[in-house]
């Protein structure tokens, strides 16, 4: 149990956010393989998940809104952030119609390392603990490291690497309490964007 609580879980949900990022309208659909001897056997449990609680980072679009969905449709608990509060509000909305046990957003910024550490303990009060913490925001400045300024150098390093970790120690007691896991979701870009140099700063 301590082995699917700490790997297969964590691997599951980035499974899910990245199977269907590429999808415009969630549909909730369970897929099931074909077994070894001709059976079907599920993907995945959704009791995996369910009573979970999770906060999402970058949870307003993309990987971080597809995760939110499939925690919803499972029955997790999820507190969702991103810059764009309009964006979270329709996320939120529907979270909740798929069947979340709860869900909350609060939007800020994390170039603000104390806003950062004031959400985690927020939504760890929001739901009354944490079993897991997923990392997926991001911010992107398609320039030259070596041209920048020192303001976008510093936004880079502040929101792509300090606070997340500043997201993780602020987790961590929580985390411990639950024996809970950090998915972190990270890029590739900077080796498969074709030789164009700075595009994958991060």
């Amino acid at each position: 149990m301590a082995f699917l609580k700490k790997y297969l879980l964590p691997i599951l949900v980035l499974f899910l956010g990245y199977y269907y990022s590429t999808i415009e309208e969630f549909r909730p659909v369970w897929t099931v393989r074909q077994g070894f001897w001709g059976y079907s056997q599920p993907l995945w449990f959704p009791e995996m998940l369910q009573g979970k609680k999770v906060i999402v980072t970058g949870a307003s679009k993309g990987i971080g809104r597809e995760m939110a969905y499939h925690l919803s449709q499972m029955g997790a608990h999820v507190v969702l952030t991103a810059r764009s509060e309009e964006g979270l509000q329709k996320v939120v909305s529907r979270c909740l119609e798929l069947g979340a046990a709860s869900a909350h957003y609060v939007a800020g910024t994390m170039e603000d390392m104390t806003f950062a550490e004031q959400f985690v303990l927020k939504a760890g009060k929001l739901m009354g603990g944490l079993d897991m913490l997923i990392l997926n925001h991001i911010t992107y400045t398609p320039v030259g490291f070596f041209r920048d300024d020192i303001h976008s150098v510093r936004k880079a390093l502040e929101v792509n690497f300090i606070s997340y970790v500043v997201l993780s120690a602020a987790a961590l007691p929580m985390l411990k309490q639950s024996s809970g896991s950090i998915v972190v979701v990270s890029s590739v870009a900077g080796e498969c964007i074709g030789g164009k140099e700075g595009k994958g700063r991060h």
